[in-house]
């Protein structure tokens, strides 16, 4: 009941992008409850996963006031939260059941600000050795406009 009171009288106080954010992120959990997406970071900025090949996908997220920084654009964090997210599914949706890949290692160059409507994440595995898989990764805005490029590295672990 503790909580029922919390939002209560946050939703009393709140402005009408507060009521929006929060709307988002109850929608978010209801989806992750369906499993409509696999974790709450993936369902919480509504990514949307197209599987191009066995090596090849991209992901898009709309670009919500959740997503911002004090500036008025994606916060970077979440634009390499998007990276990475896209280059690991890239690299597992290459291996076999009962293994999983890890980030190990990640770099993200920024090349332009996130703004627009949405975000598009291309990502591809360069290449899969026995233990590590090399992958790379570009996030494009709403006008094809380069937002930044990412390689990351993935060890190849057994599922617990």
């Amino acid at each position: 009941m503790k909580l029922y009171r919390e939002m209560e009288s946050f939703i009393t106080e709140a402005s009408e992008e507060e009521r929006n954010v929060l709307s988002g992120i109850l929608k978010s959990l209801k989806n992750k409850r369906k499993h409509t997406h696999s974790t709450y970071i993936s369902s919480l900025m509504d990514m949307k996963l197209n599987i191009i090949n066995d090596h090849k996908l991209e992901i898009t997220v709309p670009i919500t006031p959740l997503l911002s920084n004090t500036i008025g654009i994606v916060h970077g964090g979440l634009t390499a939260t998007l990276m990475d997210t896209a280059m690991g599914t890239a690299a597992n949706q290459t291996l076999s059941e009962g293994s999983a890949a890890v980030t190990v290692e990640m770099k993200v160059n920024f090349t332009s600000p996130g703004t627009g409507s949405f975000l598009r994440c291309e990502a591809e595995v360069l290449n899969r050795g026995k233990k590590v898989i090399v992958t790379e990764s570009k996030v494009y805005g709403d006008q094809n406009q380069l937002i930044a490029v990412s390689t990351g590295t993935f060890f190849i672990v057994r599922k617990a």
